[in-house]
């Protein structure tokens, strides 16, 4: 009876279903696999104790403003704080479209761009990525210009695929289209790849980045986003007040005191990366995409069964019920033994019997 009352968005949207918390080896989700530096948790915990949490948080977020300004070189003026990166795609959906605007994603790509966007009342204009997973930029661009959408999203590099675009594919994307160009870096730390060095010539640039990867605060929800003075106060006036709490707040500006531990952990991911990037191509019967995130995508008739042994093992990676990533698997690069007990439960699958 009480669908007689929901909206015909909500309608078209089934509910996202994230994998619960796995009691095994996690390598579904895109986290590192440790936990908080000794530093950062001395740190956090002796913060703890002087924090007024009967009080709302900074709305200002002042601190972390300036730990992400020294961070990132951007003035505290182009940056926003968001409840990790999903809401700033929220709210940047909120602030630059109207119901029946059209947005455009690439497919696949990170799919709450698309679910956001229903939620919106958008239209969503998918461009489909070639068998390999690559974008012809000046295809697109010709697309974009014919469907002229209020808002182009850019993931880079892509997720699930973790293919990167190079910069001066994005800029010529600014130079050529009429609307808001956002480029998702949430996996920048991994690729070393930024659009940050564009934003003094395009105001219709968005770049988002988020603490829940590379930095290591997933369960804390923080994203940020960089543009320019002018994009953050129209995204301040849709921004809920007080959208990120004091702990989060201060969690986030203690793990950018201690850069240097995360640079290493960061160099030991793309070590891993590499290692088993090389690996997967030396099995028969894989195709294995080249990567600049900290996950690698694969694809294999049998995918099927490498899945459900990975299971059996206690080994979670992420499954997918797009089509267009039939037979693919994304495995999230975790510690050098998460990664052995992976593939050795792979090649198990592909050379059984032989």
């Amino acid at each position: 009876m009480i669908n007689r009352y929901i909206s015909e968005r909500a309608l078209r949207l089934e509910s996202y279903k994230a994998e619960p918390n796995a009691q095994g080896i996690a390598l579904d989700k895109n986290e590192i696999p440790w936990g908080l530096n000794d530093n950062v948790e001395e740190a956090l915990i002796k913060r703890l104790k002087a924090l007024r949490l009967n009080r709302y948080p900074d709305n200002d977020y002042a601190n972390l403003k300036k730990a992400i300004s020294k961070y990132t070189s951007v003035d505290t003026r182009s940056i926003c704080i968001g409840n990790g990166s999903d809401e700033l795609i929220h709210m940047a959906l909120q602030a630059f479209t109207d119901p029946g605007d059209i947005i455009a994603v690439q497919n696949p790509t990170f799919p709450m761009y698309k679910v956001y966007g229903t939620i919106c009342g958008v239209r969503v204009w998918e461009y489909n990525l070639d068998g390999n997973f690559e974008m012809k930029s000046d295809e697109f661009i010709n697309c974009i210009q014919r469907e002229k959408p209020r808002i182009v999203f850019l993931c880079n590099p892509n997720n699930p695929t973790g293919i990167k675009l190079e910069l001066q594919e994005i800029e010529e994307i600014l130079k050529r289209i009429d609307g808001i160009v956002i480029v998702d870096e949430a996996y920048f730390e991994f690729s070393g790849l930024t659009a940050a060095g564009l934003l003094p010539g395009y105001e219709n640039l968005i770049i988002l980045r988020t603490f829940s990867k590379a930095l290591g605060l997933a369960g804390l929800r923080v994203g940020y986003m960089l543009a320019s003075p002018a994009v953050i106060s129209c995204f301040e006036r849709v921004r809920p007040p007080f959208n990120v709490n004091t702990f989060a707040q201060a969690a986030a500006a203690e793990v950018l005191e201690d850069m240097g531990k995360v640079t290493e952990r960061v160099e030991i991911i793309k070590g891993e990366r590499k290692r088993l990037t090389a690996l997967l191509k030396g099995l028969r019967g894989l195709q294995c995409f080249e990567s600049w995130s900290n996950f690698i995508l694969f694809r294999s008739g049998s995918t099927g069964k490498i899945y459900e042994r990975l299971q059996e093992a206690g080994i979670y990676v992420r499954n997918f019920s797009n089509p267009v990533l039939k037979d693919c698997l994304r495995v999230t690069i975790g510690s050098p033994s998460e990664n052995d007990s992976f593939y050795e439960a792979v090649k198990e699958v592909l050379y059984d019997g032989a």
